[in-house]
């Protein structure tokens, strides 16, 4: 039998699967802001006239070019965090997978039981076992369906970005 404090709370459960959500949405919107930044600033060099002296002009460009640097660097480290959490995340969500295929296999042996137990008060309370049995792991596929959606977006809006990055770096 497993020690109950391995076993997360669905208050646990609830609140990992929304901290993940959360930091995704964080680091997305950290993440965009930085390709913006990266944006305007291939933007802003194309525009230049480029007209001034050549020493000016010069130090106009690498001034700008520096500060893609600095953008390119910050989405780098802004990238590989966020793939931590979408790591972190797929681990959760197998972790929750894991739980429902047990959940399912302890209701399959009340089910069992239940069959064989000829006492009628006995037979309601293994019912109510199987419907607690039940609760869980809808329970859990539900929250397991929920940050494999937000996991899926955010790696969405992640590929969008690192697209739009490497355009902005030509």
């Amino acid at each position: 039998m497993n020690n109950r404090s391995d076993m997360p709370t669905r208050i646990e459960v609830t609140d990992t699967v929304d901290l993940h959500q959360n930091e995704m949405n964080d680091k997305g919107e950290e993440i965009e802001l930085t390709v913006s930044d990266l944006e305007l600033e291939r933007e802003t060099l194309e525009a230049l006239e480029r007209r001034g002296t050549a020493e000016g002009t010069d130090e106009i460009e690498q001034n700008i070019d520096t500060a893609q640097d600095v953008s390119g660097g910050e989405f780098e480290e802004e990238s590989h965090e966020l793939e931590e959490v979408h790591s972190e995340t797929e681990e959760h969500e197998t972790d929750l997978n894991e739980r429902s295929e047990a959940a399912t296999m302890d209701q399959t042996k009340i089910a069992d039981a239940q069959s064989a137990i000829h006492s009628d008060n006995a037979n309601s309370e293994l019912e109510r076992a199987r419907e607690a049995a039940e609760q869980d792991i809808e329970f859990l596929t539900e929250h397991e369906q929920r940050s494999e959606q937000a996991r899926q977006e955010s790696e969405r809006l992640h590929q969008e970005h690192e697209n739009r990055a490497s355009q902005a770096r030509r």
